[in-house]
């Protein structure tokens, strides 16, 4: 792509610097924060401070205000969007938010994608198209989906810079009076559907390319591209739309928001451009980690309604594209909209949650945003006022008693990865020119979508490929384009370094087919003078553009004969041979990231498969004494020098590894794991008012079907224990748990288990000979909810696209089966 200086002419007439600026030390990035997604924006200074509080309380460190569609009934409290009604709301807010020590983001508009009622004709969204073989252009039609009242109208053309400005000028009022705690203004990803046109195409493509496109009406009318010149027809046009993306919206996007003195926060996914450049001109770049995926740890649920063949499975390396960029700009922050249709309504576990944030860490995310949190307002029954897309993290939620634990563990977590830049030692070339050289045919725009468009783009091609086996082998890589190669500075070393302090043993480009003559030029050069840049499998085949002089394609073709010493089918030998650490913990199943601190290297470590269970693992960039620490449970284990540590992970489990000076002088051997089998006497389940015996551990919801949609259970026994197992029962252990349960020994509370495994440690001197052990399970509310909808109960009251299911259809839980829950199988305690 060729770079474009972005100069802000047309914004500093009209827009200039404000007092109102975040200050991060009101609140906290480490804690996670939420989409806050206000209905019909019919808050109340009752309802905001209920809502605030309950969420402070819970742990979390920042709300995203988003607002929406309203619920029927309460149309006499809708405000219109940035009325002084609206703005009073928002302002009131913001005080609130600090009074409480929480931050706040804010969307640019409601709904999404940009968009509205100032948009007129002239800035909405456009395309093109060929009626009876003539090339004509119209809008798009589209409009904000889920907006707001105040908030409806036209999708803003993101590739006309002044359509951009007139749209921004309507914040500046608004923007120009906030103040902290607002911290970063959003925009969510690119969904203008089928824009693929803008006034200035035409000029733009002469410009930048050096032909006319109007010649060329017969290519792009084709249904599919026929031939090579006619793919790179495409190519140029599609380089052109991302270049008038990138220089039109999302830097004047960027740059505008820092100019009003606030921070931007872009989900550049979907977008049709280079991802890892719109990422890059972000100061948080967002990645998103959409539906459910079936991780192998036992017990791990997934919800069988979720169409993975529509929606795509989550995948790290998309994950790894937002903090590729990131890394490569010296971003402090990665955020990601988390957990977004894990399950169906009602039915999502919070053992559910737990491995996909570690997934989302190890992808190099540290700022976890759920999705979400709807405001509801106090005086509404359960299941108050709700946001179509799963899951949800609101105070209604049905495992809202575990959030502060939950949240407490991402604290944790996310302040060891936010002070922290990651380690990785590998680059591997992202090679946009193939996307925009695919598939092509008229009135297509490659939109890199996370979905299952995604397999296309990423995942079933050649950078897919070397991207997900470098991740197996334990590499730490990180993707960059042509534009932020551009930046790399080359050291003496012979190492590859970033202006944000980045350093790169090497350069890997995989099977790449379409490469420009500036990309390759500076690969050859950097060759010649004995840098370390690899290809795999093959060298670049063809050059990137259709109208290129003589000059260019030999200029080309010299770079790539300089290049045929370079080729690898194979990379592990070099990689070894340049000292990139591959780490063997991968090879027994356990995900990492490792970040560089000042004591050295630290590695978070998650065991998101049943390979793995404990044994002694090679940490490559560590050879002294090493804290291991369970931020989930905050203990701690030690182990002395060298680079081998014994490291006991159950599937589901994860730690932070890092080095410490000192280590306790006594360190007890690791001892052989002791299990007792739990023999229960006097076992009955309380349901309600309504008490039963049982014979061994059963859900509860099997016992009585007119009970099932009961919340919870206390299920009661007595435990008889001899000397020596009161000795090796430091950890309770259950089976099978729907969904988390609350544990209380001899009259005194132990704690919480709600992630896998489903264990929790027994603290000294409560086990006594004998025992009466209390345990209070908590199911999901699909029993509840189906009961509502059996008897007719008006809930679902929304306007717009109202409440559907998984799989966009109109929800109705009447007919679901009875989801099981409680708790069954054997317990059992171990000694550690």
């Amino acid at each position: 792509m060729k770079r474009i200086v972005f100069l802000l002419l047309l914004f500093t007439s009209r827009f200039i610097a404000t007092a109102g600026s975040s200050d991060p030390a009101v609140f906290s990035t480490a804690k996670p924060w939420a989409y806050w997604w206000w209905p019909g924006s019919a808050v109340t200074e009752k309802g905001i401070t209920h809502n605030l509080e309950n969420f402070a309380k819970a742990g979390f460190g920042g709300l995203h205000i988003i607002p929406i569609y309203g619920a029927k009934g309460s149309e006499a409290l809708f405000q219109n969007y940035l009325s002084p009604g609206w703005q009073a709301k928002f302002f009131f807010t913001l005080k609130e938010a600090k009074r409480l020590g929480l931050g706040i983001d804010m969307t640019m508009g409601t709904g999404w994608p940009l968009g509205g009622p100032t948009i007129t004709e002239k800035e909405a969204a456009k395309k093109y198209q060929f009626v009876d073989g003539v090339f004509t252009t119209s809008l798009t039609g589209q409009k904000v989906k889920r907006a707001a009242p105040g908030g409806e109208g036209l999708v803003l053309d993101h590739f006309d810079m002044k359509a951009f400005a007139k749209y921004s000028h309507t914040f500046v009022s608004l923007l120009k009076k906030s103040h902290s705690p607002l911290r970063a203004i959003y925009n969510d990803s690119y969904e203008a559907y089928g824009s693929n046109y803008t006034p200035d195409l035409f000029p733009a493509f002469q410009r930048l390319n050096g032909y006319d496109l109007r010649k060329h009406f017969d290519v792009l009318a084709k249904k599919k591209a026929e031939s090579e010149e006619e793919n790179q027809i495409f190519a140029d046009y599609h380089r052109t739309m991302s270049t008038l993306l990138q220089n039109n919206f999302v830097l004047p996007f960027d740059h505008w928001i820092n100019s009003m003195g606030f921070t931007s926060r872009n989900q550049a996914h979907g977008s049709p451009g280079n991802l890892l450049d719109i990422y890059a001109a972000a100061d948080i770049p967002e990645a998103e980690f959409f539906g459910s995926k079936p991780f192998d740890i036992p017990g791990y649920r997934v919800d069988p309604e979720y169409d993975s063949t529509t929606f795509g499975i989550p995948d790290i390396r998309a994950l790894k594209l937002a903090s590729s960029a990131a890394n490569l700009t010296g971003k402090k922050l990665v955020s990601a909209e988390t957990a977004t249709w894990l399950g169906n309504h009602f039915k999502v576990s919070i053992a559910q949650v737990k491995p996909v944030l570690d997934q989302v860490f190890v992808g190099g995310v540290n700022h976890v945003f759920f999705h979400g949190a709807t405001y509801s307002p106090p005086e509404v029954a359960w299941p108050g006022w709700l946001f179509y897309a799963s899951t949800n993290f609101n105070p209604q939620s049905h495992f809202w008693e575990a959030m502060p634990a939950l949240n407490k563990y991402i604290e944790n977590v996310q302040t060891m990865l936010q002070a922290n830049p990651t380690d990785s030692d590998a680059l591997l070339y992202f090679p946009m020119e193939d996307v925009w050289h695919n598939n092509n045919g008229s009135g297509k725009l490659h939109t890199l979508e996370l979905h299952a468009n995604s397999r296309e783009w990423l995942k079933n091609t050649s950078f897919g490929h070397w991207a997900g086996l470098l991740q197996d082998k334990g590499f730490s890589v990180d993707y960059i384009s042509d534009d932020l190669l551009a930046d790399l500075e080359l050291t003496p070393a012979k190492t590859f370094k970033t202006k944000s302090g980045g350093n790169y043993k090497v350069l890997l480009i995989p099977a790449a087919h379409y490469v420009s003559v500036e990309t390759l030029e500076r690969l050859a050069k950097w060759v010649k003078q004995g840098y370390p840049v690899y290809f795999l499998e093959h060298l670049p085949l063809h050059l990137n553009t259709f109208h290129q002089t003589k000059e260019a394609k030999e200029r080309w073709e010299d770079a790539r004969s300089a290049l045929f010493m370079r080729v690898l089918s194979d990379p592990a030998d070099q990689l070894a041979r340049l000292g990139v650490s591959t780490e063997p913990m991968a090879a027994k199943g356990l995900s990492f990231i490792r970040k560089k601190t000042p004591k050295g290297t630290a590695y978070f470590v998650t065991n998101l498969n049943s390979r793995f269970t404990e044994g002694s693992i090679s940490l490559k960039k560590l050879s002294g004494n090493v804290e291991i620490w369970d931020p989930l449970t905050d203990s701690k284990s030690y182990g002395k020098k060298g680079s081998d540590v014994w490291l006991s992970l159950a599937p589901g489990q994860s730690v932070i590894i890092q080095p410490v000076a000192k280590i306790p002088s006594l360190i007890v051997p690791t001892a052989l794991k002791v299990r007792t089998e739990i023999e229960p006497t006097n076992l009955r389940v309380q349901i309600d008012s309504k008490t039963i015996a049982l014979p061994d551990f059963t859900y509860y919801t099997s016992l009585d079907t007119s009970l099932a949609a009961t919340s919870s259970a206390r299920y009661t026994f007595d435990l008889t224990l001899s000397t020596d197992q009161i000795a090796n029962a430091k950890v309770l252990h259950l089976s099978e748990l729907r969904d988390m349960a609350k544990v209380r020994i001899n009259g005194k509370d132990i704690g919480m288990i709600w992630s896998l495994p489903f264990q929790l440690a027994i603290p000294d001197g409560i086990l006594q000979e004998q025992n009466q052990v209390e345990i209070e399970v908590i199911s999901n509310a699909a029993n509840r909810i189906r009961k509502m909808d059996q008897q007719a109960v008006v809930w679902k009251n929304f306007y717009e696209i109202n409440f559907v299911d998984i799989r966009y259809k109109p929800f109705d839980a009447s007919k679901w089966a009875i989801e099981d829950g409680g708790m069954k199988g054997k317990l059992y305690l171990t000694n550690r």
